[in-house]
């Protein structure tokens, strides 16, 4: 009964982490990654 939950939780939490991954990958990203480059300026 232990092993049955356990597949379930994990199967679960897969499916929690692969539509995460596969369908909003930016979502956790560092907001500073999407600021256009200034080639004129450098960076601090």
């Amino acid at each position: 009964y232990y092993s049955i939950k356990d597949i379930l939780g994990f199967v679960l939490m897969f499916i929690l982490l692969a539509t995460l991954a596969l369908f909003s990958p930016n979502l956790l990203g560092d907001p500073e990654n999407f600021t256009p480059a200034n080639p004129l300026a450098t960076p601090p």
